[in-house]
């Protein structure tokens, strides 16, 4: 039942996201209080820790990446409601896949662009200003770059879906 609802939340957000670029909080409070709800019923109070911890895992993790802007809020409180339905192991292990996805896509949009060049330019003078010369309001001055953008739910599908699979072997 517990994979049944991730699979309605992520399918969801997913089309939202991918139609409107942002993922409504009634979506992601949705998400959070079933998790909530589910755990508490089928296992009381420690399904109740249970689905906390993942949830705060999932939100405090992401919040960084909000801050610099790599992500939506909405992106965020996502994973928080992922957490709250399937944990604290899940949700790190579907941050980590959806992660490398977006790394990937990230990579074949640059490419296809023909953006690799000057954007490995700008990286490269980035890591120098923080590690060399640690002029840290660098990291400030990258939220409001012009970045590349797409939906992040077209890396978190399949970032939890593997973590999903991989949950069974």
């Amino acid at each position: 039942m517990i994979h049944l609802i991730l699979f309605i939340l992520i399918a969801i957000a997913f089309v939202i996201d991918a139609r409107k670029s942002l993922i409504p909080n009634m979506v992601t409070f949705c998400g959070t209080m079933i998790g909530f709800v589910f755990h508490a019923i089928t296992e009381g109070w420690s399904g109740m820790l249970f689905a906390g911890i993942g949830a705060i895992t999932g939100f405090t993790t992401l919040l960084l990446l909000y801050f610099f802007g790599a992500l939506g809020a909405g992106d965020v409180k996502l994973f928080a409601a992922i957490g709250a339905i399937m944990g604290f192991t899940f949700v790190l292990q579907s941050m980590l896949y959806t992660i490398i996805f977006a790394g990937v896509i990230g990579l074949i949009l640059l490419f296809i662009r023909k953006q690799m060049i000057n954007t490995g330019h700008k990286l490269a003078t980035w890591l120098v200003s923080i590690v060399v010369i640690q002029d840290m309001s660098s990291l400030l001055r990258m939220k409001h770059q012009k970045n590349m953008k797409f939906p992040f739910m077209y890396a978190v599908v399949p970032g939890v879906a593997l973590t999903w699979y991989y949950s069974f072997l």
